[in-house]
């Protein structure tokens, strides 16, 4: 796996045990800094005012769909990846390319897919 070392990472996951999974996975990658947030609320405020380098987006959050966050990280031109255990069928049309993780996954080849999307975009 590629170094994510001085990278900010948003994890929006409302489960607690899988977010720290990608917490410890993105620490040992060499990111920076790790924030969570559990709520679309929670998210969008990060967004707004810290500015991520990367995001790992749950796409339903206390059943709750995550799309206003892949909205604004997209505006905000950062790059997301979506991990879900539903069907990438319910993933809105503008975002259908995303990188798409289905649940259960393992958290490196979720932050690998980041990494790899962080780095295509500096090119």
């Amino acid at each position: 796996m590629g170094s994510l070392r001085d990278r900010r990472v948003l994890v929006v996951e409302d489960e607690i045990l899988l977010a720290m999974e990608l917490e410890d996975v993105l620490a040992e990658a060499g990111c920076k800094d790790i924030a969570t947030a559990g709520t679309v609320q929670a998210a969008l405020e990060q967004v707004r005012r810290w500015h991520p380098d990367g995001v790992v987006l749950d796409l339903n959050l206390h059943g709750e769909k995550s799309f206003p966050v892949a909205d604004a990280l997209d505006e905000a031109g950062i790059p997301f990846v979506i991990v879900s255990g539903h069907s990438r069928a319910i993933v809105p049309r503008r975002h259908i390319e995303r990188p798409f993780v289905e649940k259960p996954s393992d958290p490196r080849h979720v932050v690998r897919t980041l990494w790899a999307m962080m780095e295509e975009r500096e090119r």
